[in-house]
């Protein structure tokens, strides 16, 4: 069967639902058409409000979609269990085997209550390991119960640390040196670790709404009015030697923004740590960002 000329892809972040249309190019490679996004401005705690905004989100985006195109989705990284685990060397025919007793092992719900895959990887010593990802039936049914009811018909579901990873990989097929790639979301920041034949990921419970959250305390404000602040005149205090904002709301507003994001940076030298310490991994020499 022929690769389809139009892909359709779609993330369902905590703060933006948004849409990717790409079509093949001649001789390989995909060109961005479109790029759509709607902003979820509700507070992290209002599941239901936030729930409904998902939902004319989409609705508003499967406007612009071809309906006669299946469309491919990543769910944010906060809602999907990942666990990397290293197999004992066995024939092939048993690796389904071993690895549902991993799963079974190692996912925090019963195995029966969750959807859950798998990636296998060779490390460079040679040794297999696998990446299990995880979610609750009635979580990813929600989901997709909401995106299907627009119109949308899928395809295939992803997660997004791996979809991450996937895209950086095409984009960089020639990149040698080890590499972490930083996604600062709404709710969680994902850091993904890319070296050679080797993967490993892990979510931050911290993101963008840390800060807005932060704000709104910080000036005794809605949370509304803390994004809108922060989108606005919000940056990152450099802090020591390093001059303060003359005006001092915008000055106090970055001392808040450093606080907050703080915890990020710690974070990233601990997992830093953990990769190189407890998993073998090689000191990343290159850092994208993105978000």
């Amino acid at each position: 069967m022929a690769a389809p000329s139009r892909i359709q892809t779609l993330s369902l972040g905590s703060q933006t639902v948004s849409a990717g249309i790409f079509r093949a190019a001649r001789g390989g490679g995909l060109i961005l058409e479109d790029y759509i996004a709607r902003p979820l401005p509700s507070e992290p705690s209002g599941d239901a409000v936030h729930h409904s905004q998902v939902g004319f989100a989409l609705e508003e985006i499967a406007r612009s979609l071809d309906s006669h195109t299946e469309v491919r989705y990543a769910l944010s990284g906060q809602s999907v269990f990942t666990r990397f685990v290293k197999l004992p060397s066995m024939g092939d025919g048993k690796v389904d085997q071993l690895v549902e007793f991993e799963a079974q092992q190692n996912v925090p719900f019963p195995i029966s209550e969750v959807i859950w895959d798998y990636q296998l990887f060779t490390t460079p010593s040679g040794e297999t390991e696998v990446a299990l990802v995880a979610i609750k039936a009635d979580v990813f049914n929600q989901t997709n119960n909401q995106v299907e009811d627009t119109g949308i018909k899928v395809s295939a579901v992803d997660v997004a640390p791996m979809a991450l990873l996937n895209a950086f990989r095409y984009n960089y097929p020639d990149l040698a040196e080890p590499c972490m790639l930083i996604d600062i979301g709404g709710r969680t920041t994902n850091l993904v670790f890319s070296e050679k034949d080797r993967v490993f990921c892990r979510s931050l419970p911290v993101g963008g709404f840390t800060v807005t959250s932060a704000i709104a305390k910080e000036f005794q404000a809605p949370f509304e009015m803390a994004e809108e602040k922060k989108v606005r005149d919000g940056f990152i205090a450099l802090g020591g030697g390093y001059a303060e904002h003359p005006d001092p709301a915008l000055a106090a507003l970055a001392r808040v923004a450093r606080s907050a994001m703080t915890r990020v940076h710690s974070e990233i030298v601990r997992t830093i740590n953990y990769y190189r310490s407890q998993l073998g991994g090689s000191q990343p020499r290159v850092a994208v960002v993105c978000g």
